[in-house]
């Protein structure tokens, strides 16, 4: 049987194509979680390769940057949820493939499903579709950010953000591949027009102990001269409880600023649908608390960071941000 949701239309496979496949049960998945990030960046670096030997667009630096940090949030997103929900019981990969078609890039991601979470997404779909996108990522922000840290139950951030930050479109099929004993799988695909996670390591200091969080492609850390914390590189921890770390962080430097706290995001590359809902985890906390002063900096060139610090401000009114 086959069920067909949004807009969902099969691989051509006719053009320039990707496919990669993984076995997900053959090694843990905090180390499968570094991969994860590997492999998008990889399919992003193909993807601008393939783009910057069109004619008419290879003078654009800037068009393939954000064609290339769109891909690299995409995928990497794609390839959380399908290690992360696929059926480890059954030896049956997880295939990831990007093609070229036309005026867009589709991404589709096809993993194993146990039929309850088979369900609980198609309830996610039909919310979706009643739903509008922007409305309903600011329910789940609100939803997620009251729930427990070790919590980790699916929030559909990811998706969200896909569709609200990248306007993509995105279609899901079921199919089930065997009777006795059942076997389901899922492949989500992602549309993009193209017009248009490592494990951290905190470090000491004389000063400060916890003035650095340090991962192979990211830093997080205290500056005592601007009294700020800054991002840099691209941030896709494990789920909320990884990040229970940086939202230490967050509370040491509000106990020592005095009720105050500075996020510069201006060098910051990427930050996951987890680390979305850590942010706004905070955010929430410190409102209900109503003395702490939240200031938010981050770069207009970064059209994901002027998105977020607009969720961000609804979640927060008086919620300070400066885009340079």
């Amino acid at each position: 049987m086959v069920q067909v949701f949004g807009d969902f239309v099969e691989s051509t496979q006719k053009k320039e194509n990707l496919s990669l496949g993984f076995s997900p049960s053959s090694v843990p998945i905090h180390e499968r979680w570094r991969n994860n990030g590997l492999s998008a960046d990889y399919v992003a670096d193909y993807l601008t390769t393939l783009l910057n030997g069109d004619e008419n667009e290879s003078a654009d630096a800037d068009y393939l940057a954000e064609i290339k940090s769109s891909a690299s949030y995409i995928a990497n997103e794609l390839l959380e949820n399908g290690m992360k929900y696929c059926n480890e019981e059954i030896h049956h990969p997880v295939t990831f493939h990007v093609e070229l078609e036309k005026n867009e890039i589709r991404f589709f991601l096809e993993n194993t499903i146990i039929p309850a979470n088979a369900e609980k997404l198609k309830e996610f779909i039909e919310e979706l579709n009643n739903s509008d996108p922007d409305e309903l990522y600011i329910r789940q922000l609100e939803k997620t950010a009251e729930a427990e840290l070790e919590d980790n139950t699916s929030s559909g951030l990811g998706i969200l953000s896909i569709i609200n930050d990248y306007s993509a479109k995105l279609g899901w099929k079921f199919q089930t591949l065997e009777q006795n004993p059942l076997l389901m799988s899922v492949t989500t695909l992602v549309r993009l027009m193209v017009q248009q996670t490592e494990q951290p390591q905190q470090k000491t200091s004389s000063e400060i102990e916890y003035e650095e969080i340090k991962g192979e492609h990211f830093n997080i850390f205290y500056d005592n001269n601007s009294k700020a914390i800054n991002f840099t590189g691209r941030v896709r921890l494990r789920g909320l409880q990884e990040y229970t770390v940086v939202f230490d962080l967050f509370n040491k430097v509000i106990e020592k600023n005095g009720d105050s706290i500075t996020l510069d995001l201006q060098n910051l590359e990427l930050l996951n649908s987890s680390g979305i809902d850590m942010l706004s985890k905070f955010v929430i906390t410190a409102r209900k608390k109503k003395t702490i002063e939240i200031t938010v900096i981050g770069s207009s060139a970064k059209a994901w960071q002027v998105k977020l610090f607009k969720n961000l401000q609804r979640l927060m009114p008086k919620l300070k941000s400066e885009l340079k």
